[in-house]
């Protein structure tokens, strides 16, 4: 339930907008004086429905029975509007479900991938309301993985590498690691799936 305080100091700012700037000024804070005020909708609820999508969506259970979720979303170039929406995931997600959210984002060549490790902010520059810091896979981090042996002992990581490191020089070379062919991979993936089955508390 709304209480009178609540409305009387939304009420304020609605007959009087300007009274946050003088606040502001006597509180020293960087904001500039406005010279138009616009009172906008308060009703924040999508009318009609808007698709957003991750790449992938994990929740990570940890022995010390702390969990997060885990956002991986694939960026081939610089968007400049994909952070706002990598924003919305995050905030979206927290809300949902509660738990904290880490974006991941992964890249395949070194230009996007230092773009997308940001940090991005969203507010004014003056007085950020919010920060994302987006943990960021590319070629710059992932190690190159040519070795057969290293391959078949991580396969996972094997085409990781091969994937990020596609736009390399030495793509082929990964690529014909015996880790990375699709029928290993999936070998892979059946293999940890009964190692973390045989772990799982019960």
């Amino acid at each position: 339930m709304v209480g009178s305080s609540h409305e009387a100091i939304h009420r304020i700012f609605q007959e009087d907008p300007g009274v946050f700037t003088r606040t502001f000024r006597r509180l020293d804070l960087p904001f500039p004086d406005p010279v138009a005020v616009s009172l906008m909708p308060t009703d924040l609820t999508e009318i009609q429905p808007t698709e957003r999508r991750v790449d992938t969506l994990l929740r990570i259970d940890t022995a010390s029975g702390e969990s997060h979720l885990l956002i991986v979303e694939a960026q081939g170039k610089k968007n400049s509007r994909k952070p706002s929406s990598w924003a919305y995931y995050v905030a979206h997600l927290r809300e949902k479900y509660g738990i904290p959210p880490v974006l991941l984002v992964t890249c395949q060549d070194k230009s996007t991938a230092d773009w997308a490790e940001g940090p991005f902010t969203i507010g004014p520059a003056y007085w950020p309301a919010l920060t994302l810091r987006p943990l960021v896979l590319g070629p710059h981090n992932v190690p190159v993985i040519t070795d057969p042996s290293a391959a078949a002992r991580d396969i996972p990581l094997a085409t990781l590498s091969a994937i990020t490191h596609a736009k390399d020089p030495n793509a082929p070379a990964i690529l014909k690691s015996p880790g990375c062919r699709p029928e290993d991979h999936r070998r892979g993936d059946r293999q940890d799936l009964r190692r973390a089955h045989r772990t799982r508390p019960r």
